[in-house]
């Protein structure tokens, strides 16, 4: 029996796809580089931290840039967050976890301002005991480091926690951290089973508490 549940945030908890994509855009755009198509974006950044991918894409980004760059992008979000949607019964399944006495955890890739306007935006921030975002570790998904932070915070090993997600970053995530993994599916992500294993896979977050299994 596990004693916490992991979830990231985009694309699992809520439906953010559009809007990030056009909150960076709006930065780039801002910082005077070139925006990216749907496809460049989904292929080379959805679900990642902003690193060498985002070079190859609109050009040299020195610190001071992408400084700038996270600024605009935390801005424009923050502007576009009333229209941020949670995914079907992602606060049930959240409250019944908590009431069987888990404890509950964010990892996510999205700095920690994002993470935290986000969960109180929603209703959620509440369940969660601890949320990790992208100034808390120096690597990031899929490297283990996010999860394992998570699991120090909450004072439990990997063997006592379930890791749940919805791209291949946090498939790999979580079974280079030894927790159970189960993947989020949706429309975008079929193809990440071609070559991921992860424990589980479910289609509604529901599932995770039907017929009383946990």
């Amino acid at each position: 029996m596990p004693k916490a549940y992991l979830f990231d945030m985009d694309g699992t908890l809520v439906n953010t796809f559009d809007l990030i994509y056009e909150s960076f855009n709006i930065a780039l755009k801002r910082t005077g580089k070139r925006t990216l198509t749907k496809e460049e974006f989904d292929k080379n950044l959805f679900g990642k931290h902003i690193d060498s991918s985002l070079f190859e894409l609109v050009g040299p980004v020195n610190e001071k840039e992408m400084e700038r760059l996270m600024a605009a992008f935390q801005e424009a979000w923050f502007k576009t967050l009333g229209k941020v949607k949670v995914f079907k019964n992602v606060p049930l399944t959240l409250q019944r976890l908590k009431a069987k006495g888990f404890k509950l955890g964010v990892v996510s890739t999205s700095p920690r301002d994002v993470i935290e306007a986000t969960l109180r935006h929603t209703g959620m921030l509440g369940y969660f005991d601890v949320f990790v975002g992208a100034e808390d570790v120096a690597k990031k998904k899929p490297h283990c480091e996010p999860i394992v932070h998570a699991l120090n915070a909450l004072d439990i090993g990997p063997e006592e926690a379930v890791y749940v997600g919805d791209t291949i970053y946090d498939i790999q995530a979580g079974h280079s951290t030894g927790c159970y993994t189960i993947f989020m599916l949706n429309k975008y992500n079929s193809d990440v089973l071609e070559n991921e294993k992860p424990d589980r896979v479910v289609s509604d977050i529901a599932e995770l508490v039907e017929n009383g299994k946990v």
